[in-house]
């Protein structure tokens, strides 16, 4: 695991907080350590033109550190190629996460797949009326 790259992305501050617009939202929550991770996401022809996400303030490092490392991994991907985000790619990307810690990286893959999942479904439902 490297410590230093997870204080890093948990340092990140350019995608936090809630946007003005959004099309789409996806929440994830801890219920041991009650944190609490939701993203925000807008698109252009399928493609993840913006993203941002709120997180407890108390979520400890790699909480953080997963949250945005997955908001920057699909920035700029299509829809479906964003949805192929997973728990063990973020765990990776960071060295490999301990045992203790791998629930951080599948909250942030929960809530993005259901930020992308709603995206669908809303885009399905404008489709269809």
């Amino acid at each position: 695991m490297n410590r230093e790259l997870i204080l890093e992305y948990a340092a990140k501050t350019e995608r936090l907080g809630v946007p003005e617009s959004w099309e789409a939202t996806g929440r994830a929550a801890e219920p041991n350590c009650g944190d609490e991770l939701v993203y925000y996401l807008s698109t252009k022809r399928d493609v993840v033109t913006e993203i941002s996400y709120t997180i407890t303030e108390s979520a400890c490092p790699p909480a953080k550190a997963c949250a945005a490392r997955a908001a920057e991994a699909v920035l700029g991907k299509p829809v479906m190629e964003a949805y192929l985000l997973d728990a063990w790619g973020l765990s990776e990307f960071f060295g490999g996460l301990e045992k203790e810690s791998i629930h951080c990286a599948m909250m942030a893959a929960l809530a993005l797949k259901t930020a992308l999942r709603n995206y669908a479904e809303t885009r399905r439902s404008v489709r269809n009326t």
